[in-house]
């Protein structure tokens, strides 16, 4: 589905198709959640700052629910009364510090309430956290539910500045592939890196570590240290991969400044595969992880995909799960 901010009345109905349960990131509001007097937007300010102070996430204000799964549209709201501007200003001015980023997109529901709206507010995880509701309290998402965060709590989530926050991904472009009729494989092609802070803190210092399924053939790849050999265990399934490792570090390298995008690596890693019947297709592994001063270790995969003679990748990644119960991956079975 596309972003919260960009979504329709098709995009709530299919919400409600879908059975769409409310979780850490995505809460349902009837109408009478937003109303002009003060009880009701006070409990306003205490959801918004609690998606901020967490990590991020969607109100749909005018969707019923039974069980935390959104049932229907309400009634929806009167634009002339209860508009944009208002609840805008209601978030802006009953909580502290003010929250940046924040979305509010006011959708007609002129299928199923003529000439009414509903309101979508996406909250971002704020990177100026913690955020004060109107109680002077501080709250965080829990079990679909906003709740008062302890005081280790607080002092955790103040930190936000100070704490790198890496994203990492492979990039291939779909392009046709000729064969190389002397050994085998494809000509080669590019596998590119990116990396991005998502901090404001710079990153001065990382370690990142690029694996590319065994099957490939590595034709050429400049300023790693490879790893041949290596494997990709996840559970009790494990795959062969080459494994490239490289250090990230000023003053050879500059400040990974925030939401800046720099190349991953000096060179494109060049690749080949082998030939398949133009009939069948493969799929292969690629995975990436970083890791840097006061961050855990991330870990991306991606799946790219040898079809009809075109290599490409969806730029989506996978989690961990997604890939192992993968069957158009050859696991190996191994005790543990």
């Amino acid at each position: 589905m596309k972003e919260s901010w960009l979504w329709d009345e098709d995009d709530l109905l299919e919400l409600i198709k879908l059975a769409t349960k409310e979780s850490i990131d995505l809460e349902f509001k009837q109408c009478d959640s937003l109303q002009n007097n003060d009880p009701k937007k006070n409990e306003i300010s205490k959801d918004v700052s609690a998606f901020a102070n967490s990590a991020g996430g969607t109100i749909v204000y005018g969707m019923m629910e039974n069980g935390h799964i959104a049932t229907a549209l309400d009634q929806g709201f009167n634009p002339n009364i209860i508009s944009k501007e208002w609840l805008e200003q209601v978030i802006n001015s009953r909580i502290q510090r003010k929250i940046e980023g924040i979305r509010i997109n006011q959708i007609s529901i002129n299928k199923t309430h003529s000439g009414k709206v509903a309101y979508v507010v996406y909250i971002p995880a704020s990177i100026r956290a913690p955020h004060q509701a109107f109680d002077k309290k501080f709250y965080k998402r829990y079990n679909f539910m906003s709740e008062p965060m302890e005081e280790y709590e607080v002092r955790d989530v103040s930190r936000r500045l100070e704490t790198p926050d890496l994203r990492v991904d492979l990039i291939v472009g779909n392009q046709k592939l000729a064969f190389q009729k002397d050994n085998g494989f494809s000509e080669p092609f590019d596998i590119v890196g990116l990396i991005t802070n998502d901090a404001i803190e710079p990153v001065n210092y990382a370690i990142m570590k690029i694996s590319i399924d065994g099957r490939l053939h590595i034709n050429h790849y400049s300023g790693l240290q490879m790893i041949p050999g290596g494997l990709l265990q996840i559970g009790n399934k494990r795959i062969p991969m080459t494994i490239f490792t490289m250090n990230w570090s000023i003053p050879s390298k500059m400040p990974i400044f925030h939401d800046v995008n720099f190349n991953l690596l000096d060179s494109p890693i060049k690749v080949a595969v082998p030939k398949i019947d133009r009939k069948k297709s493969r799929t292969y592994v690629l995975a990436c992880e970083v890791q840097a001063p006061k961050m855990g270790m991330r870990r991306v995969f991606k799946l790219l995909t040898l079809s009809k003679g075109q290599i490409g990748m969806q730029p989506d990644t996978i989690t961990a799960e997604e890939l192992h119960n993968n069957p158009k991956i050859p696991w190996v079975d191994i005790k543990i």
